[in-house]
């Protein structure tokens, strides 16, 4: 199984979202689900504003290596330094793995994937994750209201 299962272009391919969606075809799935897609185009184009406008204006984004943002403007600076310096022409992907509404407008969401190095298709095991998404409908539109991942496997040590 490949964790490159979501590709930058894969908004924009009826073959890899049916593969990125998995077992979760229901609408509401789907529509959830478009949040981490969202994130994975923005990423792409490393897109500091891009990423920051798909949470919600309180979103909170935790990462290994002491990193806690809790605003929109916290984020948006913190993946324009990203993109400046270890990050620069990175990729992210990624594929769900669990889906929970918590409400009408609220759901849990899990994914797999990690950070993709520049020119890299796969996901190198100190770069892979597993993480968890809280999404909110707000004015018809799903957001991240909160991001948090963790590095996979024995003696990972992913690291901002």
């Amino acid at each position: 199984m490949s964790t490159a299962t979501s590709s930058p272009g894969v908004a924009n391919d009826k073959a890899a979202l049916d593969a990125y969606y998995g077992e979760f075809t229901g609408e509401r799935e789907k529509q959830a689900l478009s949040v981490p897609l969202r994130l994975v185009a923005a990423w792409a184009r490393n897109d500091a504003d891009g990423v920051a406008d798909v949470f919600t204006e309180d979103g909170i984004l935790i990462l290994p290596g002491d990193v806690y943002k809790k605003s929109r403007e916290e984020i948006r600076a913190f993946m324009a330094a990203a993109y400046a310096g270890p990050f620069k022409n990175s990729g992210v992907t990624g594929r769900p793995v669990d889906v929970r509404f918590l409400g009408e407008d609220i759901a849990l969401l899990r994914t797999h994937g990690g950070i993709l190095a520049e020119g890299e298709t796969e996901i190198s095991p100190e770069l892979a994750v597993r993480s968890t998404w809280v999404v909110v409908k707000r004015n018809g539109e799903w957001k991240l209201a909160a991001y948090q991942n963790s590095p996979r496997g024995a003696g990972a040590t992913l690291r901002w």
